[in-house]
């Protein structure tokens, strides 16, 4: 399945532009529909503010860093992750071997990365393989427990409109919800993610 789930990043086209690219925050979020660019986490799971990476890091690419094209909203784990990793010192060469970081609001984001049913992030390709265990480290992540946490959330507010509906019936199933978001989210925590 893909990194995002249902959902589609795209970046607007047509946008006024800005003198400084924390003014595209607004925008940037509600194109990444509240979620990292390239793990694909909620906001509502993190316990760190989502921050604006440039795509090209402005140490490769100075004139890119107030174009809205190269800023990816990101969770801050990601962000430090990434840093200014770029396969070359070169802004026009994007990969170099095996090496490679696609952009996660390009539809080729979805050929070289992929989830499995369990959550886990995997490389579909060499150069996702890259981004998955030299540049985001997902697979060093609880990236599982992230996917399973969200989709828990999910459920959680599915449930809560059901036990609004028939409030006896539902309650043992959101209680043991409950107990295992609290477990999950304790793992996040301890772990920074």
């Amino acid at each position: 399945m893909r990194v995002h789930g249902e959902k589609v990043i795209s970046r607007r086209k047509n946008i006024e532009t800005c003198s400084d690219y924390h003014d595209y925050l607004p925008e940037l979020r509600e194109d990444f529909q509240h979620m990292c660019g390239y793990c694909g986490k909620i906001e509502a799971i993190t316990k760190n503010a989502f921050e604006i990476d440039h795509f090209i890091p402005k140490k490769y690419a100075k004139e890119k860093e107030n174009d809205y094209n190269n800023l990816v909203y990101s969770c801050y784990v990601c962000n430090r992750k990434k840093s200014d990793k770029w396969p070359s010192k070169d802004s026009k060469i994007q990969f170099v071997d095996s090496k490679g970081i696609v952009d996660p609001a390009s539809d080729d984001y979805d050929s070289h990365v992929e989830r499995r049913e369990n959550g886990e992030i995997y490389g579909k390709s060499e150069v996702g393989k890259y981004m998955v265990e030299e540049v985001f480290k997902f697979n060093l992540r609880p990236i599982r427990e992230v996917w399973q946490l969200m989709k828990l959330i999910e459920k959680k507010k599915q449930l809560r409109e059901k036990i609004k509906a028939n409030m006896e019936k539902n309650i043992q199933e959101y209680l043991e919800m409950d107990e295992m978001l609290d477990v999950l989210e304790d793992i996040l925590f301890e772990n920074k993610e």
